[in-house]
């Protein structure tokens, strides 16, 4: 049984199977593509299609490579976090290779100052007695203040170390994203 449509691009009567999904027009060579719903048939130009088809499929890839970058930005959030440290005040930075080298140094001076001071006091106090383990506890804890900004300093460098290499994945993987998009988009 055939079916009586219009071609869609210059108007020809056209007389099609009722089983045909595609026809090419014997007026104007165009190639429709045989579309039906409940109520109606009727033709379509196969290359709007193929362009809307391509006009689609760019905005699916635009659209993948945009949630590609914004899901790395929000994953280099989170991994942002575990490189933070909390400052007394409360507040959280990231710590600089410079500023870690710069607390070493001020802890260290002070507990080497600490140290001086405490064995110049406790020189004059008698080695019998309660005074004998102030000579030493005291500068001790001066060479406790050493130890621990010597450690924290080397602690926090290889922390900011870590973070500036984790943070050049992350922008070279987000430059590398944002690339692929513009090859794409060209």
């Amino acid at each position: 049984m055939l079916e009586q449509l219009t071609c869609n691009s210059c108007g020809a009567p056209l007389q099609v199977p009722e089983t045909a999904n595609f026809v090419t027009c014997n007026h104007c060579s165009t190639q429709l593509a045989v579309r039906r719903t409940n109520d109606v048939t009727f033709t379509e130009q196969l290359d709007r299609l193929a362009e809307k088809t391509e006009q689609l499929s760019e905005r699916i890839d635009d659209l993948s490579s945009h949630t590609e970058v914004a899901t790395l930005d929000r994953e280099w959030e989170f991994e942002r976090e575990k490189y933070m440290v909390t400052g007394r005040d409360g507040s959280r930075h990231i710590p600089t290779e410079g500023g870690s080298i710069a607390g070493g140094v001020m802890i260290t001076i002070f507990g080497a100052f600490w140290t001086a001071i405490a064995l110049g006091m406790s020189s004059a106090a008698p080695d019998i007695g309660a005074f004998s383990a102030v000579k030493v506890i005291f500068p001790l804890f001066g060479v406790l203040f050493v130890i621990f900004g010597i450690f924290s300093s080397i602690s926090s460098f290889s922390k900011a170390d870590d973070y500036r290499k984790a943070e050049q994945r992350y922008r070279r993987r987000r430059d590398d994203l944002l690339q692929k998009s513009r090859s794409r988009s060209t």
